[in-house]
């Protein structure tokens, strides 16, 4: 600010002569500086229409333009692009941990034929369909079973292992794998 003050100044030896006018006016140093904001964000707003109104300019970015109140502290940062045109931040929501409530009712196959995973315990077929190559319960995500029916497939499958129907470090060799 002071190096364009200065090479003002050396432009102008009677600095006086050339500043121009300043109006005096009734409003206080708040109303003022509302006043000059204001006029300053509606030069941007009027010099940003063209380019807004094109689809490809490459520094546009999507979202809502965050407007100012008058009430508020205003600090530099809040002019910059990043700040002014910002999306919401990234992973506000929690992971997928399954499907949702009526997704899982439509895709288990124990909630839509009305059988309890803990009376096919001792289904070897059944049991090791829902386990890994490892031994372990696959995840709801994968299985796409509500939340009830997953807890009560992996008790299921717990007392099968403890039983001895499934094998408890591998999944079950079945005759046509």
């Amino acid at each position: 600010m002071l190096s364009l003050f200065r090479a003002f100044a050396r432009q102008c030896p009677h600095s006086r002569a050339c500043f121009p006018p300043v109006s005096r006016s009734i409003h206080s140093p708040l109303q003022n500086d509302q006043i000059h904001l204001s006029t300053i964000l509606d030069e941007l707003s009027e010099a940003s229409a063209p380019a807004a109104s094109n689809p490809n300019a490459p520094w546009m970015q999507q979202g809502v333009r965050r407007r100012f109140d008058h009430k508020l502290f205003i600090r530099p940062h809040y002019f910059s692009h990043d700040h002014r045109f910002k999306g919401p931040p990234p992973f506000s929501k929690r992971p997928l941990i399954g499907p949702g409530k009526k997704k899982a009712k439509r895709q288990d196959v124990f909630y839509r034929l009305g059988i309890d995973p803990l009376q096919e315990a001792s289904n070897d077929v059944l049991m090791s369909s829902f386990v890994t190559e490892m031994g372990k319960i696959k995840h709801r995500a994968e299985t796409g079973l509500t939340t009830k029916t997953q807890r009560r497939l992996g008790k299921a499958i717990r007392r099968a292992k403890m039983m001895g129907v499934i094998p408890v470090l591998s999944s079950a060799r079945l005759p046509w794998n």
